[in-house]
């Protein structure tokens, strides 16, 4: 694997990356792809390869519709992706994401930090939005469920990822992307699962589902629950109220209710209730001297009910309607000898209904919706002086819609948009420090995406949109010396989104998807901190970042199938001293390979490796803070019988134990380091 890794090229060269090339590139890979389908043998085409169906846009349609450059997984892929568990060990898949570890830090996606303009104790204060929309079974998760909750893969149907703006279709906080979980429905038969896995650092995996029908053919039910267990591989110090920081757990239990009564064709309603919660450090980083040691412990707990309707009124319409309401908690808990303790409570409500229509003769497909979205949380900031209570409540209003027209038998039109308006408050009542934002912001977020299909299996399109992150407020802090706290605001930032995109498939086992984009940033929020100390977020005249995806799939034969996705990135952002920077976590190349072989007789392999090119941990370009390009491999041996699976599978085969991203700028020692060589093993039974 030496070989295969550069050696370090410094970030800080001012390299030409020029659109160009990427071109250059893609047509190679595109060319080659052809060349190649073109002579393969009808030996090697006996197996085809399936077409995936994208459910996130909330129209269904095939990969080779999809204009977005989304990653989709499967539960036959979730399977034989190595030790993947958690939607985490599906990021390192995706190129142009990059997934530091466990911390404050979601990933960045086209170089855009998801997490928001800020993270940690300035989020807190803040309230900030992310700008990364997860979803699961039709619920938006919160910034600290997406950074510290449980997102088991246990029992889900499908997961698409998606990279860019989604504002259009999905609303608020995706405008670096989204990520859309859907799990399994009830069945009106019988099946059930039970799943048993261990591995190093004390891991441990206990899954269960059963489902079965109530009444044939109407009710059925499903019910599932996963636990996972793991010890941090850094050396924590225990301290109370916490116990010991190095403990990490996650649960997940769901129960869904399926009613199709046969006196009423074509209705349907799923009743969804879930709980979710999680325990473990606030941050994996390697720096264990003095304090640093008493790693705070972050726990987070969420229940959620989800009520779904869909209604086939007749051969053109069909009604849906999504309602939402979740209770939601989280818990910092610090060393009492440097308290900084954070707890929130809060409750959220969406209802989203809308009406599809379908031309008999496929000409035309439409949607029309609405959306009303409420969340109010109250938090409490707690250090060895003071109590500092804040409150938080945000309304959304919006109405959306979306025709695709044949304008010719080989030209397809999309038009989108979306109104949106906004109300967003944040109170802090704390007698020193008082803040009293309170502010209503209106956006439209059109869409505009012409795809041209010469002949079957062969597409080109463009596409524009418009995405959106909110404005807010906080409290500013000096992170040198603590001297108080100082209110402040930030306004609203906007994207503009550019794409051409191409869909590929050959003689029925080649698969070539390309993505060229460019997004122009109005207002980006980013955190600042001055040469004095003093952090806050604050808007920045220019960024941008253009670059490309290029993901190919080669079913080989009908037992050896191979994959390779590659990510080009450029990214630049104006200071507000004049300075022309990168922006961070932003590698101008990353890619993955990986292959399935299935050897018969019931067993199979697969591995796959993901590279990820040298970037800046943050947004001044130092580069004593520089990371070096790493890479990650895993593998996974499974023997799969009537009733079940079991595999032995091994994460970071080669153990590497790169930095991925330093947390403080004061310190070089507070770094994420990947996570140790795991080996692990698990069963399944099928009942």
């Amino acid at each position: 694997m030496a070989a295969l890794c550069p050696a370090r090229v410094s970030v800080a060269e001012n390299k030409k990356f020029k659109l160009h090339t990427l071109s250059a590139m893609m047509m190679g890979l595109f060319m080659g792809s052809l060349a190649y389908a073109e002579t393969q043998t009808t030996s090697n085409q006996e197996q085809e390869m399936p077409v995936l169906v994208v459910i996130g846009e909330k129209t269904q349609r095939s990969i080779y519709e999809t204009s977005a450059s989304v990653e989709v997984f499967d539960q036959d892929t979730i399977e034989r992706t190595p030790g993947a568990t958690e939607i985490d060990d599906l990021l390192q898949l995706i190129p142009n994401l990059v997934d530091s570890g466990q911390s404050n830090n979601m990933p960045t996606i086209r170089g855009i930090d998801s997490s928001g303009p800020s993270v940690g104790g300035l989020a807190s204060f803040a309230g900030t939005s992310p700008r990364l929309n997860m979803s699961i079974d039709g619920r938006s998760l919160t910034y600290s469920e997406i950074a510290f909750g449980p997102r088991s893969l246990w029992d889900m149907q499908q997961v698409e990822i998606y990279l860019g703006p989604q504002s259009y279709i999905q609303g608020r906080n995706t405008s670096a992307g989204a990520i859309v979980m859907k799990s399994n429905d009830p069945t009106h038969h019988f099946e059930s699962a039970v799943k048993a896995g261990i591995g190093e650092s004390d891991y441990s995996q206990t899954a269960g589902m059963i489902s079965a029908p109530i009444i044939q053919d109407e009710l059925a039910f499903r019910l599932s629950f996963d636990q996972q267990k793991r010890d941090s591989f850094v050396d924590l110090a225990a301290f109370e109220p916490a116990g010991d920081p190095k403990k990490i757990e996650m649960n997940s239990v769901r129960g869904k209710l399926l009613y199709e009564p046969s006196a009423l064709d074509g209705f349907k309603t799923t009743l969804t209730l879930s709980h979710m919660d999680s325990r473990g450090p606030q941050t994996e980083n390697i720096n264990v001297a003095g304090n640093e040691a008493f790693r705070p412990v972050y726990e987070t707990a969420s229940f959620t009910t989800a009520w779904d309707i869909i209604w086939h009124l007749n051969d053109l319409f069909t009604f849906e309607n999504n309602l939402v309401y979740a209770d939601f908690s989280y818990d910092r808990y610090t060393n009492p000898n440097s308290r900084g303790d954070f707890n929130t409570d809060g409750k959220e409500f969406h209802i989203e209904p809308l009406l599809r229509y379908i031309a008999l003769d496929g000409s035309v497909n439409a949607l029309i919706g609405a959306r009303y979205y409420q969340s109010s949380q109250d938090d409490m900031y707690i250090d060895a002086a003071s109590a500092y209570p804040m409150d938080g409540r945000t309304k959304a209003k919006s109405v959306f819609a979306e025709v695709t027209y044949a304008l010719t038998p080989s030209i397809n039109v999309n038009l989108a948009g979306r109104f949106e308006r906004e109300q967003v408050k944040r109170n802090v009542s704390h007698p020193r420090y008082k803040l009293d934002y309170d502010e209503t912001s209106s956006v439209f977020l059109p869409k505009l995406d012409v795809a041209y299909t010469p002949v079957q299996g062969q597409t080109y399109g463009i596409k524009a949109a418009k995405g959106y992150n909110a404005g807010g407020a906080g409290l500013a802090f000096n992170s040198m010396q603590f001297t108080g706290f100082r209110p402040y605001e930030f306004a609203q930032e906007s994207i503009w989104n550019y794409e051409f995109y191409t869909r590929h498939r050959f003689s029925h086992s080649v698969e070539v998807l390309t993505n060229l984009f460019y997004n122009d940033f109005d207002s980006m929020q980013m955190t600042q901190t001055t040469s004095s100390g003093d952090v806050f977020i604050a808007n920045l005249d220019e960024a941008s970042t253009y670059g490309a995806e290029i993901g190919s799939r080669w079913y080989a034969t009908s037992s050896l199938e191979f994959f390779a996705n590659l990510g080009l990135l450029k990214t630049e952002f104006k200071e507000t001293t004049g300075k022309t920077k990168e922006l961070p976590r932003a590698p101008k190349m990353s890619a993955n390979v990986g292959l399935l072989y299935d050897f018969g007789q019931g067993f199979e392999f697969s591995s796959n490796a993901a590279y990820t090119g040298s970037y800046f941990s943050e947004s001044s370009n130092l580069e004593k803070f520089a990371i070096d390009s790493y890479w990650v491999a895993n593998a996974q041996l499974a023997y799969v019988f009537e009733h079940g699976r079991a595999t032995l599978y091994a994460t970071n085969l080669l153990d590497s134990d790169k930095t991925t991203l330093y947390l403080s700028t004061n310190n070089t020692l507070d770094q994420l380091k990947q996570q140790p060589r795991m080996i692990g093993a698990s069963v399944q039974l099928n009942f």
